[in-house]
This record gives structure tokens, sequence and C-alpha cells, in this order.
């Protein structure tokens, strides 16, 4: 894939922006998958999850069962956790398509699982 260079994106609003985004990474996905077999893609927290799921998730032209999915700032708290970025990406994405769970790479569970006590 040719690297493509910087882009600026101005818009008007959140639902600009989700569906800004809808074009991008389904242009993106269509264009790795074709020439890698997949797409890999890092997302991080905040809002990010629900502006990039809210169009993108109707897509019915992206062959989401050939995506990887990473996590660029997870916490290091439960999935099932309000602070979880995998929980919220979950909920308002992944369960909405169809992502293998074997290609999704949420923070291993064990390394929650005894969390030091507040304050220490």
């Amino acid at each position: 894939m040719p690297k493509l260079p910087p882009s600026l994106f101005v818009l008007d609003d959140v639902p600009a922006v989700s569906r800004a985004l809808d074009d991008f990474v389904s242009k993106l996905s269509a264009q790795s998958i074709a020439d890698h077999g997949f797409f890999a893609v890092a997302l991080s927290g905040g809002s990010l999850p629900q502006t990039f799921a809210a169009s993108l998730k109707s897509n019915k032209s992206v062959d989401f069962s050939k995506w990887y999915v990473f996590y660029a700032d997870e916490r290091c708290v439960p999935h099932e956790s309000e602070d979880s970025n995998h929980g919220l990406v979950d909920k308002v994405f992944l369960q909405h398509v169809p992502v293998p769970p074997g290609r999704v790479f949420p923070i291993h569970p064990a390394l929650v699982a005894n969390p030091p006590p507040p304050g220490s």
C-alpha cells in the first residue's frame, strides 16, 4: 500500500466526523484487505469509540471478518469496568459487527485479576 500524504479534515460536528471516519476507514480497510488479506486498527478511548462506530457499524460493504482490533491506550481494569476502553468498544462497535473474537486484543484479564489496593 502506498504511503498516504498527511490529511487534515475540518468538519462541522460529531456526526460529520463519524461519516468521514466511515468513508476513510472503509476505504483503507478495503485496500488493506486487497493488498494483505487483513486490516488492523488500533483504537483509543474517550469519545472516539462512539464516533468511530456510529456510522461504520452499519456499513455493509466492510469485511469486518478480516479485521484485527488493538487498543492504543487500554486501561488496566477489568473488561466489565466502565473505565475499560475495550468494554466500551465492545458495547458500541464489536457487538454490532462480525470481527472474530480471536482478532480482538484487549488487555489480558490476568493482568488485572489482582489489582493493588487503592492508595498503594
